[in-house]
């Protein structure tokens, strides 16, 4: 039996389209740019993430049966990814993500075409309680819909749910079941729409990271792009600033932070040492054009900390 840590991951995984433009992009024209296709999903990024960190993944996940869900399969069967007990939904259509970069790399637009985690029926959870109560830890994200959010939440009181807001509009599916999440990761407007603060100045965020941890979560990561990140648990709340550098890709790059986050939650860390590992994680990510650094693991991880 592995002693690595044992992680859950419920959520999407994803055919990426990401388009990067070369000049400043002037909207309802065709621009001049380049076209990658990759791997994504959020659920999948994270576990991919966490596979190179040295964890026993189990991915739950959702998959079409056409050529598209066969690469994203194939993918995690090469990086040992547990996929077994994941969904296969005949007659469907892969999960598709659409990005559109400006030319500082940074997502100008995204459109997701997801409709395959729409109904996902309850015996998917149901009929997994088992491997799930094994984990460590179970992530869970806001692709999935509210139902199963609330289902595996309601079913697993005494496991130790991290939730990943994902995006504004699809964050609202998880307010319901907060009170029942352990790590919250967000961003500034998810955070504000989870807890109906409004921001006007920095120490906005010290209240809202309160607020998440009066309902019972007991660690929260807002990540603010280029202002850094606000943190906190029940003996302190700060926030911390980010080292700037030039980025190639940042979609992917909160998915690599949670995975750095659950390293050092199992790593027994000092709430600022995960949010600095976490951190680094994240940059290393946006240095590469995939959603998932290929090369990421603790050492280099290590290496950024100790420059």
């Amino acid at each position: 039996m592995s002693d690595k840590p044992k992680i859950t991951v419920i959520g999407a995984a994803n055919i990426d389209l990401i388009g990067f433009s070369k000049e400043k992009l002037i909207y309802k024209d065709s621009n001049i740019g380049t076209l990658e296709t990759i791997l994504g999903g959020v659920g999948r990024n994270i576990a991919e993430n966490l596979k190179h960190l040295d964890f026993d993944v189990e991915f739950l996940s959702v998959f079409a049966d056409d050529q598209f869900s066969k690469m994203i399969t194939d993918s995690c069967n090469d990086l040992d990814i547990s996929i077994k007990h994941s969904l296969i939904r005949k007659n469907r259509k892969t999960s598709f993500f659409m990005a559109i970069m400006d030319r500082f790399h940074d997502m100008a637009l995204g459109l997701s075409a997801m409709d395959i985690y729409d109904d996902i029926p309850d015996s998917f959870i149901l009929d997994n309680l088992d491997i799930i109560a094994q984990s460590d830890y179970c992530i869970i994200e806001t692709n999935l819909p509210t139902s199963i959010l609330e289902l595996v939440t309601e079913k697993l009181p005494d496991t130790k749910f991290a939730l990943e807001a994902v995006s504004a509009k699809k964050a609202l599916k998880a307010k319901s079941i907060l009170n029942r999440v352990y790590i919250l990761k967000c961003n500034a407007l998810e955070a504000e729409l989870l807890s109906n603060i409004k921001v006007e100045y920095e120490s906005d965020y010290e209240k809202i990271v309160a607020y998440f941890l009066d309902l019972g979560i007991k660690k929260v990561f807002i990540t603010l792009g280029i202002d850094g990140v606000a943190y906190g648990d029940k003996n302190e709340i700060y926030i911390g600033k980010n080292n700037i550098i030039s980025a190639v890709n940042t979609n992917g790059a909160g998915d690599a932070f949670m995975a750095g986050i659950l390293y050092g939650e199992t790593k027994g860390l000092e709430l600022y040492d995960m949010m600095q590992f976490a951190s680094a994680c994240a940059q290393i990510t946006i240095m590469h054009k995939n959603a998932v650094h290929p090369d990421i693991c603790e050492q280099m991880v290590l290496n950024i900390l100790n420059d």
